[in-house]
């Protein structure tokens, strides 16, 4: 008996150990999609700064294995969508799956775009028939509920945390092509029924949406939730400033971390540690609320004079971050709270405090997609507990000002505070 248990535990562990072997060892590669997806996954592995800091070898090489499975008979944004889903194995909003021109002609989208405020997921575009339910808090995408559509599409949206989630996540939330990836309509040239809660009544509603091609989607006429602009809203500038309230307050907006030639930042920099010198300011404004990254060093200039100056001459200085301030732009807030008297304003950021980056790529052999991994690790507290970056004073933009064309936060500030 002891000797038959033992043979048939042997037999248990060498089978384990096949198991183990055979989750490890590439596969056959039958077509140019597989090969691409046995690239990556060998790849990005070694070039990634720390890829398995999240997750376990065992976990992505199962992923692998079923990538390799589908690339059988997938469509091409399928394995578009299987790339991204096993570069998401790396936790890391730095590191993604880019696009071609190829892939994007491919893309259906249905007219309307989805954007969370307020704690839910809204209509803010809409094909002009439906302008009366923009606000609307979206309910459910063909019967699936909206926080269950949230669940599955997450592994495909490299991220480290739930802000730069949600925010990656509305630019593409429309795409019908995920829609089938995800498994909740059955193809992406099929009309798609959206469930809202009208903002106002709370009356439900049900709107059937025919999805159109990228290149037709930039011909349509949208209504938007945005069409009434705050002068403080987001900018195409790289950099501005405006002055507020009778010339009290200084508003200065970074919406990139890099200087132009035509008009260097520096310069820009400059100017208004030169205006602030020469003007009593009650408060000067930071705005880094649409500023996605670049190099941080660039503006430390900026932090620098406002900090000696804010001690010269004693003004406010409030820094201004939320869900689209990432990477340099969250370390220049940082620097802000670091070296200055500086309250940090707003909503938590898209960046997480201590993340990856400083990205390099490399291109799949036979797509030509270009997959972005980070090669350092930025810590800015290790005694920080969480993810994104907390402001000091919490102000969210409500739909109602979005709706009127109030800037939330700086009105907040301007009158409240």
């Amino acid at each position: 008996m002891k000797t038959r248990f033992s043979l048939i535990l042997l037999s248990f562990c060498l089978a384990v150990l096949l198991l183990l072997a055979g989750c490890t060892t590439k596969l056959e590669v039958n077509n140019p999609m597989q090969a691409d997806i046995t690239y990556l996954y060998e790849k990005l592995p070694r070039l990634h700064v720390d890829f398995y800091h999240a997750t376990s070898k065992a976990d992505f090489s199962k992923a692998y294995h079923k990538a390799m499975e589908n690339a059988e008979s997938a469509s091409d944004l399928d394995f578009y969508f299987s790339l991204r889903e096993l570069v998401g194995y790396a936790q890391d909003s730095h590191t993604a799956v880019g696009l071609t021109e190829g892939f994007v002609a491919q893309l259906s989208a249905i007219p309307a775009q989805f954007s969370y405020v307020q704690g839910a997921w809204r209509l803010g575009v809409v094909e002009r028939s439906h302008a009366h339910l923009l606000g609307s808090e979206i309910i459910a995408i063909n019967d699936v509920p909206i926080e269950e559509v949230q669940r599955r599409a997450s592994p495909l949206f490299s991220h480290d945390n739930e802000v730069w989630l949600r925010y990656y996540l509305s630019q593409q939330f429309n795409l019908t092509n995920l829609y089938t990836y995800i498994g909740i309509a059955d193809s992406p040239s099929l009309s798609v029924n959206l469930t809202l809660k009208q903002r106002s009544t709370d009356q439900i509603h049900t709107i059937t949406l025919t999805p159109v091609s990228a290149k037709e989607y930039g011909m349509l006429s949208f209504a938007t939730w945005y069409q009434a602009h705050p002068e403080t809203g987001a900018s195409n500038a790289p950099y501005r400033a405006l002055l507020l309230e009778e010339n009290n307050t200084l508003f200065v907006q970074y919406n990139v971390c890099m200087s132009y030639e035509e008009y260097p930042l520096q310069s820009f920099i400059d100017e208004i540690v030169s205006l602030v010198t020469s003007k009593s300011f009650g408060r000067v404004i930071v705005d880094l609320r649409y500023n996605s990254g670049g190099d941080s060093r660039l503006f430390e200039p900026m932090v620098d004079g406002l900090a000696a100056l804010q001690t010269e001459q004693g003004f406010a200085l409030d820094v201004l971050i939320g869900e689209g301030t990432f990477s340099s732009a969250l370390m220049n807030a940082m620097h802000f709270r670091q070296r200055t008297q500086a309250r940090l304003v707003g909503t938590p950021t898209g960046g997480s405090l201590n993340h990856y980056g400083e990205t390099a790529h490399f291109t799949l052999p036979n797509s030509d997609i270009a997959v972005s991994y980070s090669t350092k690790h930025f810590v800015m507290d290790r005694n920080y507990k969480g993810t994104s970056l907390v402001p000091d004073v919490v102000i969210e933009q409500t739909v109602e000002d979005i709706l009127l064309g109030k800037d939330t936060v700086v009105e907040t500030l301007l009158h409240s505070y």
